[in-house]
């Protein structure tokens, strides 16, 4: 066993001990601790847990709506459907999807929570440019800053894996 290691463990039992010694109390894991404290903390968890699956989950559709399309704008425009893009929305999810000459949105609305995820395609002079965000309530109006789409006011952009952030 290399000294390291011994040293590491001779360390952390000798801490136990001197524990033991002076009667610290040690505080057993969250998970088998009772309480109402602790059964707020651990609902809390949960739900945080559910939420950021359910981005993950988001966030992937919506870049792969996104750059389908933007591909398929360049085979002759936008599509208003999902299944054209070989998409289907999650599970828990209600998908809405708009359509305005030049450009198409998917709002992605989950069953439980509040916060949705919405992905807007816009072209403008031949070049389509595509944004991802997350926030609640109804999407207002999405914006340009320089060559980019902006999310709207009091939503949050999202990191797109599959167009390689915005569009």
């Amino acid at each position: 066993m290399p000294i390291a290691l011994r040293v590491s463990v001779v360390s952390v039992l000798a801490l136990l001990g001197v524990a033991g010694l002076v009667q610290l109390p040690l505080v057993p894991p969250l998970a088998s601790r009772t309480g109402a404290a602790t059964d707020r903390v651990l609902a809390d968890l949960a739900s945080q847990e559910a939420q950021q699956d359910a981005r993950a989950r988001a966030t992937e559709v919506l870049g792969r709506f996104v750059g389908g399309e933007i591909t398929r704008y360049f085979w002759g425009g936008f599509s208003g459907y999902l299944d054209v893009l070989g998409l289907e929305p999650p599970e828990d999810m209600q998908a809405r999807i708009s359509e305005a000459p030049q450009q198409v949105q998917l709002l992605l609305i989950p069953r439980a929570g509040g916060e949705r995820y919405v992905a807007l395609v816009q072209a403008e002079d031949g070049i389509p440019r595509g944004v991802a965000c997350s926030g609640t309530g109804s999407p207002g109006r999405f914006s340009r800053r320089g060559d980019q789409l902006q999310c709207p006011r009091g939503w949050r952009p999202l990191a797109l894996r599959s167009t390689g952030g915005r569009a």
